[in-house]
């Protein structure tokens, strides 16, 4: 039974085969014909054999049938001859014309033997000029003679190192001029759309300066001009020049896929939501970019396969980007992958349809161009639907003024101060009156609550304020380092979960901001308070100031990891969270970035500000040196200490009791030297009254630090007892050193600046 039906198919393939006419007839019932149902071809591949040759009897029997709609032979390395019989036999005396469509072959000749011997007839290609052309067409046409045999032949003879796709057909005039005129009314109408999305994009781009739309305005002319090429139509604007066609297609193929992954990045603001990805576009456009110049200026040493691979890469790439996008939930993700996805099959379709893995003849000059125009419109949705409310549900919203928006925070802010400076009086009226230790406690932490109300009023305050230009000027300069001491104090005045934070800093020294200090320090206490942990993990802030340029603009780099998963700089609408500091920062002229490296999510923001460098005098210049001593029994906590110091460089002293360190401050009044005290919660030391008999003694550049184990002791609590800092014995591995750091600066810069040490609220009831 097999046998048999493989036996039926080869009967019907060679009844179609042998049922094909042998001769291209034009009659008056029919006004066009197809020469690849009548013609035969054969593949000289070495490019040898004349058409004297090709006529003989051993070349004839060697002539296979073309059987296919149209020539698609796709890369042929040689000359492809082509013969076909014609009849032409119409009653009235019409003109009957040779129409060739490939635009891109180089060379073509045409024979009649049966007329004129072995003459060539017409010559085209690209290799040719327009102007050589008998009639200026963008497809190449030929007039048979009127007065012809009932049957003659005709030879073709085509060469290219481009894919070969040639439809020929034979046409009555009438025919022929129906025909083109259908071509340009459609060539028209796509053109005209695209014309009509350039103009759309130059306004929207005129209006938000938004670069994706001028990038999308040049993805639609390169598009034009790439559908030009595709249809033969560019050589006419060069008629004395050869390769131009090839020239211009491979530099408009090559722009369109460089200008469409650069405007995927903006479309889809791939450079914050995905930067590793993002780096991938960048090089794949880059790369682009590079072989359409190396294309345009020489196509003849390219292999074009190269440019097939290329847009293949690149639209296979676009689509795992607009998979991945939808996956993430990334805004307007959804226009983006219908549009990626249109293109993919559009494009693979055509490609195959070149290199012949398709035989149609509309998918090849029609195909790439409507799967272009498809995607663009599909992306224009996606444009309107982003500047638009179109597409957003109906909902009822009272419409106000800026100007009343910031009237209403500015009294809110107002009445909330009232009554938090009531709580505040109250609170300090109890604090006064309690005596047991965990009334102080209760207390302290109301104290800490009552604070944190101040810090929310404050950014209500700067909201209103960031409108203003004129808010935050600044008219003395601001010590870098006060600056961020100040923020660290404060953030440790409103942290009621005893998060770990630890600052570090980088080219800071003798660093004075000279604007915006005051938004400065307030962006730097929300981060801490905005990505602290609410474990025992620490958050690092550290914080750089690069060297001045020549616009005399410096740049100040804050970082802060790791963060905790909560954090987010993509919020639907605004808060007091991730979308206030983006605010700040962008009134700072500054850029924000989150990034995932190294598995340890992390904010980059980038500041530029305006700062100088302090000049000392020769004895200021020299940092004042600090010497350590430390308080307290021999135990873990002091040992351990002290093999953290053992590469420190200035004097280390050790006293066990304090009638002996305070003996030793009364023999050395004329120390020049600062002091850093470490006074250890043990052997029956009292914090506050040691503090108390330390204090008279102490210079102004001198620093306390507590190290203590009683963990309910905050380091607000530890601050009004007279200590400069408080560390529990936990922490001295991971804090110790940085903590220390942070003294010594501290100190240093009492020593030399005179600090107000009262900070009143910005704006009274």
């Amino acid at each position: 039974m097999f046998s048999r039906l493989i036996l039926l198919f080869l009967i019907v393939v060679s009844n179609f085969t042998w049922g094909a006419s042998d001769v291209a007839i034009i009659d008056d019932d029919n006004n066009t014909f197809n020469i690849a149902e009548s013609g035969f071809f054969f593949i000289d591949k070495n490019k040898t054999i004349s058409f004297d040759e090709i006529q003989s009897s051993e070349y004839a029997k060697q002539f296979r049938p073309i059987n296919r709609s149209f020539l698609q032979l796709g890369i042929v390395e040689g000359n492809i001859w082509i013969r076909s019989d014609i009849a032409i036999r119409t009653t009235t005396n019409i003109p009957i014309v040779l129409e060739v469509n490939s635009p891109r072959i180089q060379n073509l000749e045409i024979f009649l033997p049966t007329l004129y011997d072995n003459q060539i007839q017409a010559e085209f290609g690209s290799a040719h000029t327009y102007n050589s052309k008998a009639i200026k067409s963008a497809k190449y046409l030929f007039t048979l003679p009127i007065n012809t045999p009932a049957v003659f032949t005709v030879y073709f003879k085509l060469s290219s190192h481009l894919p070969v796709n040639a439809q020929i057909e034979l046409k009555t005039l009438s025919k022929l001029s129906s025909d083109s005129q259908k071509d340009f009314i459609f060539t028209g109408v796509l053109i005209g759309v695209l014309l009509a999305l350039f103009i759309c994009n130059i306004f929207f781009y005129i209006q938000s300066r938004n670069l994706m739309y001028l990038i999308y305005a040049g993805l639609l002319v390169s598009i034009i001009i790439l559908h030009l090429a595709l249809h033969g139509q560019i050589s006419q604007f060069f008629p004395n020049k050869t390769g131009m066609q090839e020239r211009i297609y491979n530099l408009s193929s090559f722009l369109c896929l460089s200008t469409i992954v650069f405007f995927s990045r903006l479309y889809l603001d791939t450079k914050q939501h995905l930067p590793m990805l993002d780096k991938v576009l960048l090089v794949i456009g880059s790369l682009n970019a590079f072989f359409a110049i190396i294309f345009s200026t020489a196509p003849e040493s390219m292999n074009i396969v190269i440019l097939s691979i290329m847009a293949v890469v690149t639209i296979s790439t676009l689509t795992c980007h607009a998979i991945v996008s939808c996956i993430k939930k990334i805004p307007f993700s959804g226009y983006y992958l219908a549009a990626r996805s249109i293109l993919l099959i559009g494009h693979l379709s055509w490609i195959m349809s070149v290199y012949g893995l398709i035989p149609s003849a509309k998918l090849l000059e029609w195909g790439l161009s409507i799967t272009i125009i498809i995607e663009t419109l599909i992306h224009f949705t996606g444009i309107i639907s982003q500047k638009s409310s179109l597409f957003q549900p109906h909902i009822y919203k009272a419409k106000h003024s800026q100007d009343e928006i910031f009237d209403l925070l500015s009294d809110l802010s107002s009445r909330l101060r009232r009554q938090i400076n009531i709580i505040g009086g109250g609170i300090t009226h109890l604090e006064q009156a309690a005596v047991s230790p965990d009334t102080k406690l209760l207390i302290a932490s109301t104290q800490t609550a009552n604070n944190n109300l101040k810090s929310l009023i404050t950014r209500i305050d700067y909201l209103s304020d960031l409108e203003d230009k004129t808010a935050f000027e600044q008219t003395t300069p601001v010590s870098l380092n006060q600056l961020i001491d100040n923020a660290h104090h404060n953030f440790q005045r409103i942290d009621q979960d005893s998060a770990l934070i630890e600052i570090n800093t980088n080219k800071t020294d003798r660093v004075e901001i000279l604007n915006n200090a005051q938004v400065l320090q307030h962006l730097i206490e929300v981060l801490a308070e905005e990505f602290k942990h609410f474990t025992n993990q620490t958050l690092t802030i550290s914080i750089t100031h690069h060297d001045v340029n020549r616009e005399g603009i410096t740049l100040l780099e804050i970082e802060c990891s790791p963060l905790p998963t909560r954090a987010s700089t993509q919020t639907a609408s605004f808060d007091f969270g991730s979308g206030y500091i983006e605010l700040l920062v962008q009134y700072l002229n500054g850029e924000c970035h989150l990034s995932d490296n190294d598995q340890t999510n992390r904010i980059n923001i980038q500041i530029p500000t305006q700062s100088h460098i302090r000049s000392l005098a020769h004895r200021s210049e020299q940092q004042s040196h600090f010497d350590i001593i430390l308080l307290g029994q021999e135990d873990n906590d002091l040992q351990k200490t002290l093999t953290l110091l053992q590469n420190y460089q200035n004097k280390i002293e050790h006293f066990a009791t304090l009638e002996s360190l305070l003996d030793h401050l009364n023999q050395s009044k004329q120390r020049t030297s600062g002091l850093i005290i470490l006074v250890f919660d043990n052997g029956g030391h009292i914090p506050h009254i040691t503090q108390q008999r330390l204090l008279p003694l102490m210079n102004i550049e001198d620093q306390c630090l507590l190290i203590s184990n009683n963990i309910k002791m905050s380091p607000d609590y530890a601050k009004k007892l007279g200590f400069d800092e408080i560390l529990p014995c936990s922490e001295l591995d991971s804090q110790f050193k940085a903590m220390l750091s942070r003294l010594i600066q501290k100190g240093d810069r009492l020593k030399n600046t005179s600090l107000s040490r009262i900070k009143t609220l910005n704006k009274t009831p």
